[in-house]
């Protein structure tokens, strides 16, 4: 989609598909080209009887009517996130909601500049000279491991608790989001994604996609790869590029975006993680019948082998 000639170019395509495993599509993503750039959200909802899907739809909704009407900064992008966050939790203390939350990751334009913030597992990514550079940390039990050195990517990739997520908006009353800044070039490519499709496709099968085609071809092709490999969950895709025109728009935030060379600035960290922090807790396992009398049982042949042997001694020391 782009802009008008005298305004910087953004082209922007966004898709999002129930994958070939789900019959309810709980993602949601939007799209608005502004005069400054634009406002592109990807959210990914939890929660049973259809509350993911309200969670996902509340949290896009109420950013995006948020940000239209306020001037770019990190803290309007913040405010965003809390409002959305009460919003989705006072609605998740109804006992037929509990449990409902939602990741989102929103790109904010504000060219020359890009604002990110994040929350959960859905991702932003950058594809610059051919590079592609994960801005996001996904909030989940199996990235904290990968950080920490306990697990391997491939190993995270594959793990039964790989969509135990640590951090969503709604499911505490305040939100803990991670807020990434950088400065944009001519040429640089955005893809926010759900894990419905970086949890499926390798980082090079998502760089050669967003760089040898446009936007809008790109989420469609994205999408049916996502969904050939299986699309075991839901799947979300929204890429937007940057043209050749980048106007030169000095801001109050910039200084530390200015000074990193177009690299991305973590502007705020998520606070208070350990309140966060979803605890895994391994299934009870089922006592089998040894497990419970083994010892007992081995107790008592002792027992009765001990007495075997003394009554054999006893025994044959009496006979004349």
């Amino acid at each position: 989609m782009p802009g008008s000639d005298s305004l910087p170019m953004v082209f922007t395509a966004a898709l999002t598909d129930p994958g070939r495993k789900r019959a309810l599509n709980e993602d949601a993503v939007t799209q608005l080209v502004t005069p400054y750039g634009g406002i592109f959200i990807v959210a990914d909802g939890m929660g049973g009887h259809r509350t993911g899907e309200v969670a996902s739809q509340m949290a896009v909704s109420q950013i995006l009517e948020i940000l239209r009407h306020k001037e770019p900064s990190p803290q309007g992008l913040l405010e965003a996130y809390e409002a959305a966050n009460e919003a989705i939790y006072l609605a998740g203390q109804k006992p037929e909601s509990r449990g409902m939350g939602t990741t989102c990751t929103t790109l904010w334009l504000d060219l020359p500049y890009a604002l990110i913030a994040h929350v959960g597992d859905s991702r932003a990514y950058l594809l610059r000279d051919g590079e592609l550079m994960q801005l996001t940390q996904d909030h989940s039990w199996v990235a904290d491991r990968v950080r920490q050195g306990l697990l391997s990517e491939e190993e995270a990739r594959n793990h039964r608790w790989r969509n135990v997520i640590t951090n969503a908006l709604g499911s505490f009353s305040s939100a803990r989001v991670d807020l990434v800044g950088l400065k944009v070039r001519p040429g640089d490519v955005f893809l926010l994604c759900s894990d419905g499709l970086s949890g499926v496709l390798e980082d090079r099968v998502l760089a050669e996609m967003i760089l040898t085609n446009p936007p809008e071809p790109a989420v469609v092709k994205l999408v049916k790869l996502a969904n050939d490999w299986g699309g075991p969950d839901n799947i979300s895709a929204v890429v937007v590029t940057i043209g050749s025109q980048v106007a030169e728009n000095p801001r109050p935030y910039a200084l530390p975006l200015e000074a990193s060379e177009g690299r991305p600035v973590r502007l705020q960290s998520g606070s208070d993680p350990e309140v966060l922090t979803t605890q895994i807790v391994e299934p009870e396992r089922r006592v089998t019948f040894w497990q419970r009398w083994g010892s007992l049982i081995l107790l008592l042949l002792w027992f009765g082998l001990l007495g075997f042997v003394l009554f054999n001694q006893f025994g044959t020391g009496s006979t004349p």
